[in-house]
């Protein structure tokens, strides 16, 4: 089948690599789920020229790569969070939850484009050791197979249509969601009231990949890490954090899973998440992109996530005028408003 130029797209969504998937994202099944999941996904895979330029502490002023012919789809999500987790509606089941039905979420300038520079690999790995420590010394019980993760999330985004964002207006979304321990069951709201329901997409990563090594390389294996498609890992390893609430060991080795991921670079001083300051690392995509995990820098607990512009891009598209992303544009930030353990849905920690 003839390649599609989404293909890498769909193959991050869906988590595999097999060529045999090329043409796939030209059905048009495979375009609805492509437009109701708006994937942040980036579709170029993370590559070891990527690791060298993000290991050298690259710099937002750095030298312009020639622009491509191409536009990125859905770095733009209204309702979904990196990798795995996706806009959810099952039956009517809807993940937002403080707003009536119909309201619009209020619109703000948001933040202005600033100057990004990033630190050292080294740099990188010396606060993952220190989150993994860290990890070690809380007192965390993994969720019983009938229990249920409770998260609260705020999602901060372009108030326009789908598509890179290029400056404000910016809106934040907030949902609360209570997944099951077993992974087989979610929870959102439904005319005020949570309601269980059956997850479309395979969102559920911790229950994907249980039991979870506690070796780091092991894991890192396990989740994909082994064969190269190290921004993929990346990825679920950051929402193994986000989603599921681990215990302490557990946590730890996904800190040092992160670590042994080559291109990891924290951004120098404090990142804002949403009012509260946080420690910023990630991996840079395309020579242009941070994707950031976000972290407490008193804990090293997980907050949430940034992607924002390190370097300006041109793009280009046949038939459509060309549009410069500038450096320092924030893309989006999610921040985790709440975690915790429960007994059934609707309760919260």
């Amino acid at each position: 089948m003839k390649s599609h130029s989404t293909d890498d797209l769909v193959r991050s969504m869906a988590r595999v690599h097999d060529e045999n998937l090329a043409g796939f994202a030209g059905r048009p099944a495979a375009r609805d789920l492509a437009g109701d999941i708006m994937t942040l996904a980036p579709p170029e895979e993370f590559h070891a020229d990527t690791a060298a330029r993000a290991g050298d502490g690259g710099r937002a002023g750095g030298p312009e790569r020639p622009s491509r012919r191409f536009h990125l789809p859905g770095l733009g999500v209204r309702l979904a969070v990196v990798g795995a987790m996706a806009a959810i509606a099952v039956g009517g089941v809807v993940l937002r939850a403080d707003l009536p039905v119909g309201e619009k979420a209020p619109e703000s300038p948001g933040p202005a484009p600033q100057s990004i520079s990033l630190g050292s690999a080294a740099k990188a790995a010396h606060v993952l050791d220190r989150a993994a420590k860290a990890a070690e010394t809380r007192s965390l019980d993994a969720p019983g197979h009938r229990q249920w993760v409770y998260t609260k999330m705020k999602l901060t985004s372009s108030a326009k249509p789908a598509g890179l964002v290029r400056g404000g207006p910016y809106k934040t979304e907030a949902w609360e969601l209570w997944r099951r321990g077993d992974g087989k069951q979610f929870a959102g709201f439904k005319n005020g009231k949570p309601q269980p329901g059956h997850e479309t997409v395979s969102s559920s990563v911790a229950a994907k990949y249980r039991p979870l090594p506690s070796d780091p390389e092991a894991l890192l294996q396990k989740v994909g890490g082994s064969k190269g498609h190290y921004f993929m890992a990346y990825q679920t390893l950051v929402t193994l954090l986000r989603d599921t609430v681990h215990s302490a060991e557990t946590e730890a080795a996904i800190f040092r899973a992160i670590k042994l991921i080559p291109g990891v670079t924290p951004v120098e001083g404090r990142v804002d998440a949403a009012g509260r300051p946080a420690i910023g690392l990630g991996l840079t995509v395309d020579g242009w992109l941070h994707e950031e995990v976000l972290l407490d820098p008193e804990t090293y607990a997980y907050l949430g996530e940034r992607a924002i512009t390190i370097r300006s891009r041109t793009f280009e598209s046949e038939g459509e005028p060309a549009y410069t992303v500038k450096a320092g544009t924030l893309q989006r930030l999610m921040v985790r408003v709440a975690i915790g353990v429960v007994d059934k849905p609707g309760q919260r920690p």
